[in-house]
């Protein structure tokens, strides 16, 4: 499994993995070498500290951001992810964190996350979610991809829907972005929910997964 995720190709050339444990960001970086070893990886261990590496490596492509930092409140754990997708809109930040909490995840996605990524996964399972991310992918967890009350009921906006009907075509969120006259990391939002919603982790399973939502809904033939 390790060989297949190796050969997958990233779109980043420079990561940023944040965590203030010295040992959990160690072990973030030491797995980020192996999967993409062309991939250059820098450490932070505080928003600040993100900010001020951002501001001085633009060619940051992506961030690994711990949730709970010691310069982000815990009364709002999602300040650091607001802050960079703020500062740097174009920037693909995933989320990692050891919590579970079925809203503070959804919510992160919502907002723009390139994925939550579980510090409880087995190794295997993570080295799979960081590999997805890595190609420009978003990771979502399996607590948020099982069918419940709070999934049953979201659905998805015309907007959101006019966007699956690009992606089961086939076509780049570049395409996507040009077809509908939307900015890119729009795209890609619309697409963060449009892979929970239909609790999916990746385009092809979105693809198979949005024809029959569509069918469903009498618009795809």
């Amino acid at each position: 499994m390790t060989e297949q995720i190796l050969d997958m190709s990233a779109t980043v050339d420079h990561v940023l993995v944040v965590d203030d444990h010295a040992i959990v960001r160690m072990g973030l970086v030491q797995l980020m070498r192996q999967l993409a070893p062309a991939v250059e990886v820098s450490e932070a261990a505080t928003l600040g500290q993100t900010q001020a590496l951002l501001a001085a490596r633009p060619d940051i492509g992506l961030v690994v951001l711990d949730l709970h930092l010691p310069d982000v409140p815990d009364t709002s754990p999602l300040l650091g992810l607001r802050s960079l997708r703020q500062s740097h809109p174009l920037l693909a930040v995933a989320m990692i964190s050891a919590d579970s909490e079925t809203a503070l995840a959804a919510q992160a996605l919502r907002e723009g996350a390139a994925g939550w990524l579980p510090k409880t996964a087995d190794p295997l399972v993570l080295s799979s979610a960081l590999a997805l991310v890595l190609q420009g992918g978003c990771y979502v967890p399996p607590f948020l991809r099982q069918p419940g009350p709070a999934a049953a009921a979201e659905r998805l906006s015309d907007r959101q829907l006019d966007v699956l009907r690009q992606l089961i075509t086939g076509v780049s969120n570049k395409e996507i972005a040009r077809a509908l006259g939307l900015a890119e990391p729009t795209v890609k939002s619309h697409l963060v929910v449009i892979f929970r919603v239909l609790r999916v982790r990746n385009r092809a399973q979105a693809v198979v997964a949005g024809r029959s939502h569509l069918r469903a809904m009498g618009g795809y033939a």
